[in-house]
C-alpha cells in the first residue's frame, strides 16, 4: 500500500466513535480467529500427499531436482459459501511448505491466483503472469503466453499453482476452450524440466472439465467439501458460537438447540455462511452494548444480509424449517408465518423491514 492509501484508511478509522473503533478491534480479532474442523485435517492430509509427489525424482542420484516425476493435482469443490477459499487460505498460511504465502517476493513455493469472471485461457495466462509479477503488455498468441507462464513459474521456484474460482473459466468455456484448458494444465503437470502441481478449487460444476484432463483424472485427488448435516453437526455449530462469544465477551442463553438448528438452516447448511452469520450477529450485539447474544441479533443480521422481512426470516418464522432460504430475495408469501401471539413478535422489530 502507498502512503496515501494508509492515510485514507486512517482517516476513515478516525471518523468513527470510540465505541465503533472498539467494535472494529474486537471484530478484527474474531474474523482472524479461524474455526477449525475435522475437515481441515483431511485437507491437510491430502495436501501433504500432493507434496510428496512433488519431491519424487526419477533417480535418487539426481540432487539438482532436474528429473522430477510428473506432478499431480487436487480438485477441491463445494457449493458457494461453504468455506473452500477460507480453508485453503488457512492451510497455505500455516503449512511450513508454503511459508511466505501471498507475500510478494517471498520466494513461496505456491502461487495462488483467483480466476477472473468470464475469462478465457489466454486471459488466465495473463492473470497468472500478473500475479507472478511478470506481466506481458505486447500481444502474444495463447501458446506463447502459457510458455511464459511456465518459464516464470520455474524462474520463481513455484512448484504449486493454485487456481481458485475455476468455474469462472470452465462454466463459460466452449468446446474448443475446454480443449485448450486441458492442454495448458497438462503441459504444466508433465513438463520435463519443471513439472508444476495444481490445486484447483471452485464450484462442483468444474469437475467434468477437470476429469477431461487425463493426468488429473488418473492421478488427481477429487475432494468435495460437504454441506453440514443436522443433528450430526450441532455440537460443531454450538462450539463455534461459544468460541466467538468468548472472544466478544458475550454470552448466549436462548434455546440453544433451536437457535443452532435455525442458524444452520438459515446458512443453507454451508459452514462458511454459518460462520459469517454468527460474526454479523455478534457485531450487532457489540454495537448495542449488551452482554448477551440473542435470537434478535441473528434475525437482524439475516435481514441486513438478505433484505427479507420477518415472514421469510428463519430466526423468526414459526415454520422456519419449511422456508427455502436460497430464495430469500423473492416476494414474501401472503400467508402469515409468524403467529400473532408469538413471544417473538415484540422482540423481532430489528429484523423487520
Amino acid at each position: 500500500m502507498t502512503e496515501n492509501s494508509n492515510s485514507s484508511i486512517n482517516a476513515i478509522l478516525a471518523s468513527m466513535s470510540l465505541n465503533a473503533q472498539a467494535v472494529v478491534g474486537k471484530m478484527e480479532a474474531i474474523r482472524n480467529n479461524y474455526i477449525e474442523t475435522d475437515w481441515d485435517d483431511e485437507l491437510r492430509r491430502r495436501f501433504d500427499k500432493l507434496l510428496r509427489t512433488i519431491v519424487m525424482r526419477r533417480s535418487s542420484a539426481d540432487e539438482a531436482w532436474k528429473e522430477r516425476r510428473e506432478c499431480r493435482a487436487i480438485v477441491y469443490t463445494g457449493e458457494e459459501g461453504i468455506g473452500k477459499t477460507e480453508s485453503l487460505d488457512r492451510l497455505f498460511r500455516t503449512h511450513p511448505a508454503t511459508a511466505g504465502y501471498n507475500v510478494f517476493g517471498s520466494g513461496c513455493t505456491l502461487l495462488s491466483v483467483s480466476v477472473p469472471a468470464s475469462t478465457s485461457p489466454i486471459a488466465l495466462g495473463h492473470t497468472i503472469l500478473q500475479k507472478a509479477g511478470r506481466p506481458i503488455y505486447k500481444p502474444l498468441a495463447e501458446h506463447a503466453v502459457w510458455a511464459q507462464v511456465h518459464h516464470q513459474l520455474e524462474l520463481a521456484g513455484v512448484a504449486i499453482l493454485h487456481l481458485d474460482e475455476m468455474h469462472n473459466l470452465t462454466d463459460s468455456a466452449n468446446v474448443s476452450q475446454i480443449d485448450h484448458i486441458r492442454k495448458r494444465l497438462k503441459a504444466l503437470m508433465v513438463s520435463p524440466t519443471w513439472p508444476v502441481a495444481l490445486v484447483i478449487s471452485g464450484l462442483p460444476s468444474i469437475v467434468p472439465a477437470m476429469r477431461a484432463v487425463g493426468e488429473i483424472r488418473r492421478r488427481g485427488q477429487f475432494i468435495q467439501m460437504p454441506l453440514m448435516e443436522m443433528p450430526a453437526d450441532a455440537d460443531l455449530v454450538s462450539a463455534a458460537l461459544d468460541r466467538t462469544c468468548k472472544l466478544a465477551d458475550l454470552t448466549w442463553s436462548d434455546d440453544r438447540n433451536l437457535l443452532v438448528s435455525r442458524l444452520v438452516h438459515a446458512a443453507i447448511y454451508r459452514f462458511g455462511v454459518m460462520i459469517e452469520l454468527i460474526q454479523e450477529a455478534v457485531e450487532l450485539a457489540l454495537l448495542d452494548g449488551v452482554e448477551e447474544l440473542t435470537v434478535e441479533h441473528f434475525a437482524a443480521a439475516y435481514s441486513d444480509r438478505t433484505g427479507c422481512g420477518r415472514r421469510m426470516n428463519p430466526f423468526l418464522a414459526a415454520d422456519w424449517l419449511h422456508l427455502d432460504c436460497s430464495l430469500v430475495l423473492m416476494a414474501e408469501p401472503p400467508s402469515q408465518i409468524l403467529p400473532a401471539d408469538s413471544s417473538l413478535v415484540g422482540r423481532a422489530q430489528r429484523g423487520s423491514k
